[in-house]
């Protein structure tokens, strides 16, 4: 498993630290708002045939899902250190 060392581990904790709730669910957000719209025109591509056309929308859809997924992890991380 990857372990963190002790450093690394101060230096996460320090840097989520610094994150507030409120700009994380933005974050968050934002990136399932992306996600959502690049996916309903992939969807629609697929529909209609033609996702060729829809290079942008899967790029939009890969990072909207890993901005999502790489905040929300954060804000797990950050809520797990408060309790």
């Amino acid at each position: 498993m990857n372990e963190l060392t002790l450093a690394e581990g101060l230096a996460f904790r320090r840097s989520l630290s610094t994150r507030s709730k409120l700009r994380l669910k933005l974050q968050i957000s934002a990136g399932a708002l992306l996600a959502i719209v690049a996916g309903s025109h992939v969807l629609s591509g697929l529909l209609d045939g033609d996702l060729d056309s829809k290079g942008l929308s899967m790029f939009g859809l890969a990072v909207g899902l890993y901005v999502t997924a790489h905040y929300s992890v954060l804000l797990i991380a950050k809520r797990a250190m408060q309790a």
